[in-house]
């Protein structure tokens, strides 16, 4: 896939870069005299608004339906994440409840590749729930997020004497060949008062935490890391970095790492500091995975706090004997084979059940290979108590064979049916297609759809 471009600094008239480092210690909001109050960073879905010399406790409590994050500090370092694991980024990505459908086939992975390279500032302020402080994965290659920021200077009275409010937007774009992800960030709607005018400096910082190792993932393609220019030169501007992850810095055969990023802002102007802001955080997995197939590329990077769902379609003609079975499967299990009281067949994450779907790849390992081996002799037990109605037919099982949770698991809960060949056929490709093009790897979870 062919990374979006990436710039080194803003295309602005003139800029000051600063060569401080990232990581730098504490930075005061206390002034000489030791008279300064407080600064608080807000980020907000709308802008907010302060009036010079008005108590700021009263005017945030008339706004607070709109704000989602407050952070008062006097004094204050630069914020890092934590690093998060594999199972960490699944447990938000579950809590967060996101979600997206996506069919197999060529051209629905080229749909959505086209999708993550084409999206737009504009697009995804329009996007629902992207001003969410989780934002929105649009799908594996596609997040965006957009917020308010606010700095508010109060004196020692906690009256407002300065503010500095921008919009800030965020579009990421994984990679389907790559471990390296690119994110823009474009700033506008920038409003400056009190002791902060636009001559004030305010800097930008990517602040990022790998795991296994702080080597799996570093930041990449930025001039400087504080980036510093004036508040007047943030109007309506655009900057570019990237997140890249070397091969052989994840874990075991498909050699995953994981990402944590956020942006801190910092302004500094007619004698006072702000402290760093703290923005809202986003996670991307890297790997090198051997479980594709050959038809795909053996490196990528996701964003991979949502769950993916793949769709099939029952008035597609070439695959509706399997989307019937499955859609009976999900939402009339007691209608499927072999019977069961209670059955409850897994694979819907949409209607407030959780029960995902985890892919199973035979080569992994030996307990991998075990799993495919019950499966496929569960299977073929149980699809001897059915009739064939030719041999054109055959005998289509859910969850699917390449799942942990198979015929094989041993508790009941799956269905078989005869299923016209040819279709049963083009299902199973589409699946494949789709586990490779969107980067489904073993033990990765996942929902159905079916319409």
């Amino acid at each position: 896939m062919g990374d979006k471009r990436r710039f080194t600094a803003m295309a602005l008239g003139a800029i000051t870069l600063t060569s401080a480092l990232m990581g730098t210690g504490a930075q005061t909001a206390v002034s000489a005299d030791g008279t300064e109050g407080q600064t608080v960073w807000l980020r907000s879905s709308e802008p907010l608004e302060f009036e010079l010399g008005a108590d700021y406790a009263t005017a945030v409590t008339r706004q607070r339906s709109v704000v989602s994050q407050e952070r008062r500090a006097v004094s204050e370092g630069l914020e890092v994440p934590e690093p998060s694991s594999v199972d960490n980024e699944r447990k938000i990505a579950r809590e967060d409840g996101q979600t997206y459908a996506t069919r197999g086939g060529a051209a629905a992975s080229a749909q959505r590749m086209a999708t993550a390279q084409a999206l737009t500032k504009e697009e995804c302020r329009v996007t629902p729930s992207a001003h969410d402080e989780n934002g929105k994965v649009i799908n594996h290659f596609s997040f965006c997020r957009w917020g308010y920021n606010t700095a508010v200077k109060l004196n020692g009275n906690g009256k407002v004497e300065g503010m500095v409010k921008f919009r800030e937007t965020e579009i990421g774009t994984g990679s389907d060949n790559m471990r390296d992800a690119t994110i823009e960030v474009h700033t506008d709607q920038v409003f400056s008062m009190g002791v902060f005018s636009d001559s004030a400096q305010m800097s930008f910082n990517v602040a990022q935490a790998g795991a296994p190792s702080s080597a799996a993932c570093k930041v990449a393609d930025i001039s400087s890391n504080p980036f510093t220019t004036t508040v007047g030169d943030w109007r309506d501007e655009y900057i570019a970095y990237g997140l890249v992850s070397a091969a052989g810095t994840g874990l075991g055969p498909d050699d995953i790492a994981t990402c944590v990023y956020q942006h801190n802002w910092k302004v500094t102007g007619g004698g006072r500091t702000t402290p760093w802001s703290s923005g809202p955080t986003n996670g991307i997995r890297f790997d090198s995975s051997k479980s594709l197939g050959s038809n795909f590329y053996a490196q990528g990077a996701i964003f991979d706090r949502a769950i993916p769902t793949f769709f099939y379609d029952r008035a597609q003609a070439d695959t509706a004997g399997v989307a019937n079975h499955i859609y009976d499967a999900l939402y009339s299990p007691e209608t499927t084979y072999p019977v069961k009281a209670g059955k409850v067949i897994p694979g819907s994450v949409w209607d407030g059940t959780y029960l995902p779907l985890h892919r199973n790849w035979a080569n992994y390992d030996a307990a991998a290979a075990e799993t495919a081996r019950k499966n496929l002799n569960a299977k073929n037990t149980a699809c001897r108590g059915l009739t064939r109605p030719s041999d054109s037919y055959q005998c289509d099982e859910y969850p699917f064979a390449s799942t942990q949770e198979g015929a094989g698991k041993g508790d009941g809960n799956f269905s078989v049916r005869y299923v016209p060949g040819t279709e049963n056929e083009q299902a199973g490709r589409e699946l494949g297609s789709w586990y490779g093009a969107d980067r489904i790897l073993h033990n990765d979870l996942y929902g159905m759809y079916v319409e």
